[in-house]
């Protein structure tokens, strides 16, 4: 494959982005971080964050399977944190949601990557996700809520 054809194929690459899962699944921690004995249901965080109910539904099952929520159903019911979630590292939660690699190469299931042999892209792309991880890995929780002011005080 001729260099420029390398060059071209690298950079159309995506860009590195957290999906909004990931975001909503923090954004749900926070929230329940400020009420941590008290049970929230979804469509209470999903008004207050202005977001799709739907796609909260979805990341609070995740989360819930996970093991970082406690979910009880019918009147009363609701989400609560379970009892380690606060000292859960922010990378796990992260790593629970974002499920996909990278970029495909990291997958020698789904490599199609012409210039896999020869490639120091990939390399360098894991020691940035490990470096990106290491920052998350580094608070909790309970860390990360405590730098914020959500919602209203209960």
């Amino acid at each position: 494959m001729p260099f420029k054809e390398i060059i071209r194929y690298c950079f159309l690459l995506p860009l590195v982005q957290l999906t909004y899962h990931t975001d909503y699944a923090l954004r749900v921690l926070i929230y329940m971080m400020t009420r941590p004995e008290q049970k929230v249901t979804t469509r209470e965080m999903a008004e207050f964050y202005h977001i799709s109910l739907n796609h909260l539904t979805k990341v609070t099952k995740r989360l819930t399977q996970g093991g970082w929520l406690i979910a009880s159903r019918g009147s009363g019911g609701g989400l609560l944190l379970a009892a380690h979630t606060p000292g859960t590292k922010v990378g796990e939660i992260v790593r629970l949601i974002e499920s996909g690699e990278l970029v495909e190469c990291f997958t020698p299931t789904t490599n199609t990557c012409p210039i896999t042999q020869h490639c120091r892209l990939k390399p360098l792309l894991y020691r940035a996700r490990r470096a990106f991880y290491e920052v998350l890995d580094s608070q909790t929780v309970r860390e990360l809520a405590s730098q914020e002011d959500v919602g209203p005080s209960s």
